[in-house]
């Protein structure tokens, strides 16, 4: 479904923001999971990075009100540009396979159903889920 430059660069910002995360918000690699899709939403030619955050251990989900309140604003500031995503689902649950490889096309089709129910979905102001919301 993707060339294979394709899922080389999805991997590589993944991972970017990843490390990223686990930085800046003092987390270890079992605390979190980042997944990044790319969305053609607000443009036909650019596609917009829509970063996944698992979050999946309690020290994650306590970090979760911070995480999403400044993921994306901090990331704009410490990864490269190609790596900074558009939009973040912070709490999320990243669909996998029995191999636990990510379903990249599923959580996009969540992402699309997400964004034409909200246009504003992952932006800044509205990172978290309804059910992660307190």
């Amino acid at each position: 479904p993707f060339p294979a430059g394709a899922n080389y660069a999805y991997e590589q910002i993944n991972a970017d923001l990843l490390a990223f995360a686990k930085d800046e918000y003092g987390l270890a690699d079992a605390d979190l999971a980042v997944v990044v899709v790319g969305l053609r939403t607000a443009s036909e030619h650019e596609d917009e990075c829509c970063a996944a955050v698992e979050l999946r251990t309690p020290a994650a989900r306590t970090a979760g009100r911070r995480i999403a309140d400044t993921f994306i604003q901090a990331a704009k500031r410490r990864v490269n540009k190609g790596s900074c995503p558009d939009r973040a689902m912070v709490g999320a649950v990243v669909p996998r396979n029995f191999k636990g490889l990510a379903l990249t096309h599923e959580l996009a089709a969540d992402w699309k159903a997400r964004i034409a129910a909200d246009p504003s979905f992952g932006r800044p102001a509205a990172l978290l889920l309804p059910a992660e919301r307190q």
